[in-house]
């Protein structure tokens, strides 16, 4: 069966009297849910979660779950805004995924009836409810008009429903971003890391982001990720468009 994470709300306490907020947030969220959280050392509760009354400045974010590995992020919290946190937590040694791993495939998009395909096999057509799967990487295709087809390879996790949205015949539009792997686009020799801070400098672009943080600043210029950066199995993975975009494919 299945496993669901609930929402866990913290209290927030309203002011007595009408006045300009004090603090920001962050929305917490893992792959796979119900990680338990902890903000710079304090257990806040368990993912998906709003995590309120953070004061404005740097806080340390780490969800654990017992069998994965423990994932951080340092965050950079303003005065009335909420920051987005996705954090992926790979399986700890010795308890990697088998065969006997499952997780269900959620496919949304456009065109309405097209057809959507998995390793080559026809699944069923948009919108794919629910279906089980094994867990661990998989070709997604869809299939619209002869000249409409769109391809993702999607990580499906075990005991999580993944859900892609995908439009056919537009390849790496923000309603079909996924997370790819930034090897895959960028030398590594153009990209640096020192803890959750990513810079990359290449083909005379530089990008600065955070691990589990959705905005980003290109040449300069700040703008909000699709999809927040994630570490994985020791690899660090972008969204498709943005690495696209960086590499010029």
């Amino acid at each position: 069966m299945l496993a669901y994470a609930l929402v866990a709300a913290l209290v927030t306490v309203t002011p007595a009297t009408a006045q300009m907020p004090s603090h920001g947030g962050a929305f917490v969220t893992t792959l796979p849910l119900g990680a338990d959280i902890w903000v710079d050392g304090a257990y806040v509760g368990r993912t998906p979660a709003f995590v309120d009354l953070l004061s404005a400045g740097k806080h340390t974010i780490v969800v654990t779950r017992t069998g994965w590995e423990a994932q951080s992020a340092t965050i950079q919290v303003s005065i009335g805004q909420v920051v987005q946190v996705s954090l992926v937590l790979p399986h700890t040694s010795g308890t990697a995924s088998t065969s006997h791993d499952f997780g269900e495939l959620v496919v949304r998009g456009s065109p309405a009836g097209a057809a959507v395909y998995v390793d080559g096999k026809k699944l069923g057509v948009i919108p794919l409810n629910a279906t089980k799967i094994a867990a661990g990487y998989h070709i997604v295709s869809v299939v619209g008009k002869p000249d409409e087809r769109s391809t993702r390879d999607v990580n499906v996790y075990p005991d999580t429903t993944t859900t892609i949205s995908i439009t056919a015949g537009e390849p790496g539009g923000p309603a079909g971003d996924i997370l790819e792997p930034v090897s895959s686009y960028i030398p590594a020799s153009d990209v640096a890391q020192s803890g959750s801070q990513v810079t990359i400098k290449y083909h005379g672009s530089e990008l600065q982001c955070a691990i589990g943080s959705r905005t980003y600043t290109l040449n300069g210029k700040e703008g909000l990720l699709s999809i927040a950066p994630a570490m994985l199995s020791g690899k660090l993975y972008l969204p498709q468009s943005l690495l696209e975009h960086l590499s010029g494919k």
